[in-house]
């Protein structure tokens, strides 16, 4: 019997070799990331106390209020604080901030200058809106992993009574603007775009005190001192 020049090699496939490969390529080809086996980190793991326990310790501050907005400020700082604002029946706005990772009340004013008009409005809004905030908030599925960041009532297309809400995503870390009908709970729009790490919002009008300046050490007044060449030993 004549043997063949080029012997036959038998690979063996492992019992998983196939599935592996063909998952393998599925993942270079797609580029995406499979989180059955990567699960996707906590966005802003710092922010401990969520908006909606925010917005009810800010009711709670000021008694038979509504809830109007509350956004969070340094949402990347060790130590973010939320702004809320909750309307009286009068339509006077009141201010409360409050520590995002204890829900601590750092402070609650009454912004000068609220007109009459301004009041009537912000009466009329809160008056119309039937969701609470955490109602708006449950008709918005996506994204699966995120936080809420902003929220707020105000007067969309055709006089509508909306509340836009701004969520912090993990899967594209962005962020995604709803705005969600305050009356029917119909989501209207959705916005995308933006790092979640900047998601702030304005300052109200009273200002958080901040810590005063440290000077830095003044430097020496006469002149450094030149150190002496150096002089091998003989």
């Amino acid at each position: 019997m004549r043997r063949s020049p080029h012997p036959r090699t038998v690979r063996r496939r492992g019992r998983h070799g196939l599935p592996a490969l063909l998952l393998a390529a599925g993942v270079a080809l797609t580029g995406c990331t499979d989180y059955r086996l990567e699960p996707p980190t906590e966005v802003l793991p710092q922010l401990e106390f969520p908006y909606d326990e925010a917005f009810a310790k800010a009711r709670h501050e000021v008694p038979d209020s509504r809830p109007f907005s509350l956004g969070l400020r340094d949402s990347d700082a060790p130590a973010p604080v939320w702004y809320g604002r909750v309307v009286t029946p009068d339509g006077t706005v009141h201010e409360v901030w409050m520590d995002a990772v204890r829900g601590r009340v750092l402070g609650a004013s009454v912004p000068a200058g609220q007109s009459a008009s301004a009041k009537a409005r912000a009466a009329a809004l809160t008056a119309r809106a039937r969701l609470l905030p955490s109602e708006a908030v449950g008709r918005v599925k996506e994204p699966y992993f995120g936080k809420v960041t902003q929220i707020e009532l105000s007067e969309g297309r055709m006089k509508a009574v909306v509340w836009r809400i701004t969520v912090a995503a993990i899967r594209q870390d962005d962020l995604r603007t709803y705005q969600v009908d305050a009356v029917t709970g119909e989501v209207l729009s959705v916005r995308e775009g933006g790092p979640a790490a900047r998601a702030t919002v304005a300052p109200p009008s009273t200002a958080l005190p901040t810590p005063p300046m440290v000077s830095p050490p003044e430097p020496p007044s006469g002149p450094p001192s030149t150190p002496a060449p150096y002089q091998p030993s003989p």
